[in-house]
């Protein structure tokens, strides 16, 4: 009988002991379990943050191509950035070489294989000489899209003459009224012409058609009146500083256009035989106040655009 009663008592240790602790197969089977089943968190984050889109350059979230702080710098600070971060010359990403990029970018001026922040052609150190070439080289494309247009034709934008007031100082000036831009802005001789004191500083990049950007540049920022040519209206505006406008636009000289307009009540600043250069850029910021809705369609294609500063028109008429 004590034999039988140690044997029932060693069975059950046996059986207690694997229920409570597990063989060590079950063990191992277990262990991996939980490795299947841990809590996914760590993971979803380590995700989430590589979807998102990091500057190496300077920790915004916008692509390396896109980046600002890095246009700013001349081409050889820009392509030292790039090699110093160890990333591709194609791409600008980094964890690979460029002969072992599969990226597709191509460059807009050149259309080599990079993105036009690493273009030679894009140096920002070029010569005086270098830079007189571009702009004539802009002056020339300019004329060329102005007048590549049959010699009866003309096409009108929206410019218009006003007054710029400063305390006692005051100019007439002619200004292009455009909604594509952000902000408004004058020719920075204005700023000594009337005494104007800048309230601060913008360091802005300018979005281009064709989708570049232009290096970030600094701006000052003025403030100053703007007033029709009849004094019927006024208001103060803030207006960046900038080396030129805009190339040449003719004023309005059709006569058979101002005889139109004129049978409608409408009586327009900005017309003669010159072509004073614009001085004024009123930008969305301004035009959303002083639009007043009130627009007339004529037949020849030209539309006129009532403002508070008068009317103005735009479109393709005759000379």
């Amino acid at each position: 009988m004590t034999f039988l009663l140690h044997k029932v008592e060693g069975e059950e240790r046996r059986i207690l002991a694997e229920n409570g602790f597990g063989s060590k197969t079950n063990r191992t089977e277990s262990h991996k379990q939980v490795q299947r089943d841990e809590p996914t968190a760590t993971t979803l984050v380590a995700n989430t943050s590589a979807r998102k889109i990091c500057c190496v350059f300077c920790d915004r979230s916008h692509p390396v191509k896109d980046c600002q702080k890095l246009s700013a710098m001349n081409y050889e600070d820009r392509e030292s950035q790039v090699r110093r971060k160890k990333c591709c010359l194609v791409c600008l990403k980094p964890g690979h070489m460029a002969k072992k990029c599969h990226s597709n970018a191509k460059c807009l001026i050149c259309e080599r294989r990079h993105y036009a922040l690493l273009c030679p052609d894009l140096r920002k150190d070029t010569n005086s000489y270098s830079k007189g070439k571009v702009a004539e080289e802009e002056q020339k494309l300019t004329e060329v899209l102005l007048t590549n247009l049959p010699s009866e034709r003309e096409i009108y934008l929206k410019t218009i003459t006003v007054r710029l007031r400063h305390k006692e100082k005051e100019l007439c000036v002619r200004a292009l009224m455009d909604d594509g831009s952000h902000r408004s802005y004058m020719e920075t001789s204005l700023a000594a012409e009337l005494n104007l004191s800048p309230s601060g500083k913008e360091i802005l990049s300018q979005g281009l058609f064709g989708g570049e950007i232009t290096p970030a540049a600094e701006h000052g920022r003025f403030t100053a009146t703007v007033e029709g040519l009849d004094r019927k209206y006024s208001t103060s505006v803030s207006l960046l500083d900038q080396q030129n406008i805009c190339s040449t636009l003719p004023r309005i000289r059709n006569e058979s256009l101002l005889a139109d307009l004129a049978s409608r009540g409408i009586k327009l600043t900005d017309v003669g035989k010159g072509t004073p250069s614009i001085r004024v850029l009123l930008g969305a910021d301004v035009l959303g106040s002083i639009l007043t809705g009130r627009i007339e369609v004529f037949p020849s294609g030209v539309s006129a655009v009532e403002t508070l500063l008068r009317w103005t028109v735009l479109g393709l008429g005759r000379k």
